[in-house]
């Protein structure tokens, strides 16, 4: 299921998951810094103060962040991604592999909120992460277009001139990830809409990586049962980058 793009639910979400947590800290006989209550507690109190600067009018919120804290919003933003990161890590350490997926998803509607309300993403891996991990256990079409919407926002939110500055020759590069995940979770919606927007954001920004793509694309749609309109796109898509570029 996806989780809502609610700050009230990520502050229920993390209060269901930190009682495990911190059990199981106080039960591990391994050193594992830090302890988990530094890290919920620093997320709590960054859930009071972006909710207090959300009180007012959406247009007053950056001007909000700035006057309880000195900070701007995407500076706020990345920390909270880092005490999620953080947590996700000390859970997976304590061998609570399940809450550590969890807290990791939480990156996504953190993000999301803080990005509707005029935050920019700086570092983009977490929530990358987050949203990758997520489309591997949705099934439902109309599931994975929604998730599909949230992963446009992100893309908006990192910035083409941001983004492009990520581009190296480094293949995990979370921008490279981003627009490839997207590509795919388009291509499980089974809209065509969105599988074209998408496809052309992958041969416009990842020329490179458009052949392998498609070429895998097109025998995940034929191996599968997908309806002949999303089968039409993959393979028009397909006879472009694959099969026309080896005439030339």
């Amino acid at each position: 299921m996806l989780p809502p793009i609610d700050i009230s639910y990520i502050a229920d979400r993390l209060n269901d998951l930190s009682d495990e947590i911190q059990r199981a800290f106080e039960d591990s006989t391994d050193r594992v810094e830090p302890a988990p209550h530094v890290l919920l507690d620093g997320l709590a109190r960054l859930i009071d103060i972006i909710r207090g600067a959300d009180a007012g009018s959406p247009g007053d919120f950056a001007e909000h962040l700035r006057a309880a804290t000195g900070s701007d919003p995407e500076v706020l933003l990345e920390h909270g991604l880092g005490l999620l990161t953080q947590l996700a890590g000390l859970a997976e350490q304590l061998h609570l592999t399940h809450h550590a997926r969890g807290v990791e998803q939480l990156c996504l509607p953190l993000t999301c909120w803080m990005l509707r309300r005029g935050s920019e993403l700086k570092h983009p891996e977490p929530v990358v992460n987050a949203a990758a991990h997520l489309a591997n256990h949705l099934r439902a079409p109309s599931q994975l277009a929604e998730l599909y919407g949230l992963l446009t926002e992100v893309m908006k939110g990192i910035g083409i001139e941001r983004a492009l500055e990520l581009e190296s020759s480094n293949p995990e590069r979370p921008w490279r990830i981003l627009l490839l995940n997207r590509a795919i979770v388009a291509t499980r919606s089974h809209q065509p809409l969105l599988m074209e927007e998408s496809f052309q954001s992958v041969v416009e920004h990842l020329r490179e990586d458009a052949p392998d793509f498609f070429r895998e694309g097109m025998g995940q749609v034929e191996a599968l049962d997908y309806p002949p309109q999303a089968r039409e796109v993959m393979r028009r898509y397909f006879e472009i980058w694959c099969v026309g570029q080896k005439l030339h």
